[in-house]
Parts: C-alpha cells; sequence; structure tokens
C-alpha cells in the first residue's frame, strides 16, 4: 500500500507534463496540426501520379476518339479585351482570350483512385489540341503567334470513358479590312476575324459555344461603374457576332454539308464580325461651327456698303475657311469610295466665298472703271429698292448707274445665298 502511494506520488510530482499537442495525434484531425498542408501535399502527391498515369502512352498526334470516323466537336467562344482600328492601314487588331473545349477518350481515369480527383491540370503541349488558324490573318510570317502557345489546360473527368478537355490561350490577331468612309463622320463598318480547323469536318467541325455572342470586357471598371465601356480611340463598338460558315471549293456559304462526300472537301469557319461607328462629338464644334460661321460671314459681307471693305471680309474669309480645311483633311482618313457630304458641304460653302470674292471685284470694276452704261435689259432690278432700307439708297434715285443698281443688287444676292446655304446644310442634315 504504502509502495503505490509512492509511485503516485512519484508520477504526479517529478513526471513532467506532456504538451497537449503532443498528446494529440498531428493530422487532418489535429487542432494544432497543419491540416491544410497534410491536404495538399496529399493532392500534390494524387495529381502528379494521375498526370504520370495519363500522359504515360498518350499521343498528341492522334486525335483523341476511338472510333475515327467520328468528328471531334470544337466549342469556341470569344473574350475580347480590346479592339484596335486603323483606319489608314485596313486592318483590325483584337485581343482577348478564346475558349476551346473538345472531348477526350483517352485522358480518362477512374478518380476513385486517385483520392476522388475528377479535373487535372496539365501545359498545352501536353494534349492533343485542334489546329486553328486565321483565314484572313494580316500578320503574315508572323500568323503562326496569332494565338499564344502557353496556356493551361483543365481535363474534366465527365463519364467512364469520355473527358472534357478545356483551354483558355490568349490571341493577339491583326486581320485586312475594307473599310469605307464615305459618310464621315457618321460612317459605320464591320470587320470580320475568320478562323479555321486545318482538318477537314469528317475530322474536326468548329462551332459557336451555346451559340453565346462573344463576351466584350473593355475596361476592368466596367462592375464598378456598373457601365460597359464601348468607345476606343475613335470609334464605338457596337456589337460583335459570331456566324459558322463553310468553305468548300474556294466558295463560302452558311449551309452546312449533309454528305459524307461534301464533309471531306468541307472545313468549317468561325466568322466573329465586329461593327463600329465613328465617335466624333467634337467634330460639330471642330468643323461644323466654323463652316456656319463662315457662311455667314460670307452672307453677310453683302449687307456692307463698301465693296472695298466686304471684299477685304471675304479675302479673310477665305483664309480662314483654307486652314479648317487642312484641319479638316488631316482628320479625313484616305480610303474613301466617294467624297464625302461634310467634304461637299465644305467644298460648297468655299466656292461660294470663292464666287462672292469675285462678283465684289467684278462690281468695284464696274462701278469705276465701266465706260459703257447700264443696259435697259438690267434695269427692272431698280424695281426692288423700295424695299431697302434709305442708307442704302443714293440721294438721287432717278440716276440709274451701276453704282446704284449694285446697292439693290447685292442685298437680293445676299437673301438668296442665305437661302442657299440653308438649303444645303438642311440636305446634310438630312442626307
Amino acid at each position: 500500500m504504502h509502495k503505490r502511494a509512492a509511485l503516485l506520488v512519484i508520477f504526479v510530482f517529478f513526471l513532467p507534463p506532456i504538451p497537449k499537442a503532443k498528446a494529440a495525434i498531428d493530422g487532418i484531425d489535429s487542432e494544432v496540426g497543419e491540416a491544410e498542408e497534410f491536404y495538399n501535399r496529399t493532392y500534390s502527391e494524387h495529381h502528379s501520379k494521375l498526370e504520370r498515369d495519363l500522359f504515360r502512352k498518350y499521343s498528341t498526334r492522334v486525335r483523341p476518339v476511338k472510333n475515327s470516323s467520328l468528328p471531334t466537336i470544337v466549342d469556341i467562344h470569344w473574350h475580347v479585351v480590346h479592339v484596335s482600328i486603323n483606319q489608314n492601314d485596313q486592318t483590325m487588331t483584337m485581343h482577348g482570350h478564346i475558349y476551346m473545349k473538345w472531348t477526350d477518350e483517352f485522358l480518362v481515369w477512374n478518380p476513385a483512385d486517385y483520392n476522388g480527383i475528377r479535373t487535372a491540370r496539365c501545359k498545352k503541349w501536353q494534349v492533343w489540341q485542334p489546329k486553328i488558324k486565321v483565314a484572313n490573318s494580316a500578320a503574315g510570317i508572323y500568323s503562326n503567334f496569332d494565338f499564344s502557345t502557353n496556356a493551361h489546360v483543365l481535363i474534366h473527368m465527365q463519364e467512364k470513358e469520355k473527358a472534357k478537355v478545356e483551354m483558355y490561350p490568349t490571341f493577339s490577331i491583326t486581320v485586312g479590312c475594307s473599310f469605307d468612309f464615305k459618310n464621315y463622320p457618321d460612317d459605320e463598318n464591320a470587320c470580320s476575324v475568320n478562323i479555321f480547323a486545318t482538318s477537314p469536318m469528317t475530322e474536326i467541325q468548329l462551332q459557336n459555344y451555346y451559340s453565346i455572342p462573344p463576351s466584350l470586357s473593355f475596361s476592368w471598371n466596367d462592375k464598378v461603374t456598373k457601365r460597359k465601356k464601348t468607345i476606343i480611340s475613335d470609334f464605338d463598338i457596337l456589337n460583335v457576332t459570331n456566324d459558322l460558315l463553310y468553305y468548300s471549293g474556294g466558295n463560302i456559304s452558311s449551309n452546312s454539308p449533309s454528305t459524307i462526300k461534301e464533309l471531306v472537301s468541307t472545313w468549317s469557319l468561325l466568322s466573329t464580325t465586329v461593327r463600329f461607328r465613328r465617335h466624333s462629338p467634337l467634330f460639330l464644334a471642330a468643323v461644323g461651327l466654323p463652316s456656319v460661321i463662315t457662311s455667314i460671314i460670307n452672307v453677310m459681307a453683302f449687307l456692307v456698303p463698301s465693296l472695298i471693305s466686304a471684299s477685304y471680309i471675304l479675302m479673310a474669309n477665305m483664309f480662314i475657311q483654307v486652314i479648317f480645311l487642312q484641319d479638316m483633311i488631316k482628320k479625313i482618313p484616305l480610303s474613301v469610295s466617294e467624297l464625302p457630304n461634310s467634304v461637299r458641304l465644305y467644298s460648297f460653302i468655299m466656292l461660294c466665298n470663292v464666287s462672292s470674292l469675285l462678283i465684289n471685284f467684278m462690281f468695284i470694276y464696274l462701278t469705276t472703271n465701266a465706260k459703257f452704261d447700264l443696259p435697259d435689259y438690267l434695269k427692272p432690278v431698280f424695281s426692288l429698292r423700295n424695299v431697302l432700307p434709305a442708307s442704302w439708297r443714293q440721294p438721287d434715285e432717278a440716276r440709274n448707274n451701276w453704282t446704284e443698281w449694285f446697292r439693290v443688287v447685292r442685298p437680293t444676292i445676299c437673301i438668296l445665298l442665305g437661302v442657299v446655304y440653308l438649303i444645303q446644310i438642311m440636305v446634310f442634315i438630312i442626307f
């Protein structure tokens, strides 16, 4: 009895206490154990083993179907982050990511053998992938770099003998376009990026992913501002659409082939079209307003009593028009099928100003150096002087000479010219 009591005293008072952390078993169930590190280490080991097993006998040169008579369906979705339009070079550059999905019948495994792993990651070069090219690429020898050579791949185990492969490489594609800016500054144009699979439709068929239009994300602040950015440089992106087309025998059609013979000689083509409109809010202030002001100056110059002063005003007005014409020419693109209406209007205004200046020079000559009297067929114009202000009439109205005739004609020209300007501007605005 005394021995037991002595042992109990030694056990309680002399043995060092066992820390709680040591008393518990390290692992997932431990309160202080590094559970996350243990789990990740285990997942990494299983994933590495899965990767070794998947690609031990896998060949990237073999299309991943067990029945070679069945085509591989490749779903594609565009995620556009930027569009750059070069109106002088007639090109469009589109940047972003392209999502591609297809089924692989060789990259399959039993998730139960790998700790329940159903999704694996690998590099782009490790798996078979469809060869996609840009039909209308303007990159020349660099067209092989339209799509990024580096991309991560996700492999999702779906069925016992099928796996879904997802790839999301970046792209930067420059294509040639056919722009027409004849309606400048209200012109609208479109340009397409056409991609195709290098294999015929008996092997690979492209299709739009669930018929979803391309995603546009031109700014990271879209979610914050609740407003999508669509204006880039001088253009407003209206929409981006997809069309599935088919190439066969040098022709492109929207009708899908129906027979095996047609499928052998047909390639699927996915056309992504960007439609845009010019965004020029300063055009009215930079070009439209000067045009209206110079038109008013041209009209009002005929109300100046002195022909010499009116000529100086018209010459100064023509000088101002030339300055603004140079600025307009710098902004107008060269690729136009016909002269834009805005240029027609401005040219008409300049032509009227030059004509007005020549008319004033003729009036000056006739009033100072004319050696013949006023013809009788011009005298009916004097019937209009009753509506003119008194300051515009000569003291002796009986004197039917050139000076008095010009005093009556010039206000009439002013009114007619103003009406012509008004009609021309209305036609420009409406049409």
